[in-house]
């Protein structure tokens, strides 16, 4: 008997959001028969950024899909549709403007990996999240999709400074594959890691105190699978970091004879002036 989807709703922008903290949030609204997502790829999951929520035939959908509330969860606004307009192409849904990147450099700084990206756009948000198992992610949102289009048109490959990056697109519920309904029971953190921090770049969604929400959406069987598949050879194109190492090299010694020519005419002028 196929179940309908009038009371189930699309959820997104929860990427730093636990599950447990998003359930006690929309159970307020009426009772949750269902909470799951449609990702049956565990390596898939770290580019997850929604769940579905089922309500009881009882619940007024209308809280979500007619009224005009935006609904927050620590001033990060939540991305609310029907079932089936989280499946319409059509439908825009905020992780179109997001890129989910990956890389195994427990020590760079978030803020070189979004230099690293400002030239496609401005940059609304800034995640980072550690694994706590060799993989680092950073979650970076955009204020435009044709930013996203141009990093992912421009077929180049990604750095931060020296760190080789492997870039993703957040995928939508109808790019993951079959409409699988995995429920997530309260239990959910019997079964899943969480993520040692998590942080967002200061914006009119976010909220300083929210800096430091633990995270557990990525369970460790996906970081397992993630690091001995593709994103490994992503991460480790040994040939193009070379080639990027030696470039950066040669940057870095111009940049130090340019400014030792700066201060050696710097220290010139002074005295012709007064000639």
């Amino acid at each position: 008997m196929t179940r309908s989807n009038s009371n189930t709703i699309y959820v997104g922008n929860i990427q730093s959001i636990d599950d447990n903290t998003l359930r006690e949030y929309f159970q307020r609204f009426g009772d949750i028969e269902e909470f799951f997502h449609n990702c049956t790829r565990a390596a898939d999951e770290w580019l997850i950024d929604y769940r579905f929520i089922r309500f009881s035939s009882e619940t007024d959908m209308n809280i979500f899909l007619t009224n005009k509330i935006d609904h927050t969860i620590c001033r990060i606004r939540l991305d609310i549709h029907s079932y089936d307009a989280a499946f319409n192409d059509d439908t825009r849904l905020m992780l179109d403007r997001k890129v989910c990147i990956a890389h195994t450099n427990s020590k760079l700084d978030r803020n070189v990996v979004k230099k690293a990206f400002t030239r496609y756009g401005r940059i609304l948000n800034c995640m980072c999240v550690s694994s706590g198992n060799g993989v680092e992610y950073v979650y970076i949102e955009f204020d435009s999709i044709n930013s996203v289009r141009s990093i992912f048109t421009s077929r180049q490959s990604h750095f931060a400074g020296r760190t080789s990056l492997a870039v993703k697109q957040a995928l939508r519920p109808s790019q993951v594959g079959i409409k699988v309904e995995t429920n997530l029971s309260i239990n959910t953190k019997d079964s899943i890691k969480p993520l040692k921090y998590s942080y967002h770049e200061p914006s009119l969604d976010t909220y300083p105190s929210f800096y430091n929400q633990t995270i557990t959406h990525i369970p460790s069987a996906s970081l397992n699978i993630l690091i001995n598949s593709q994103q490994i050879k992503d991460l480790e194109r040994e040939y193009n970091l070379v080639i990027q190492k030696d470039f950066d090299e040669i940057t870095y010694q111009l940049d130090k004879y340019l400014q030792k020519q700066r201060e050696k005419y710097e220290h010139i002028l002074p005295t012709t002036s007064r000639h």
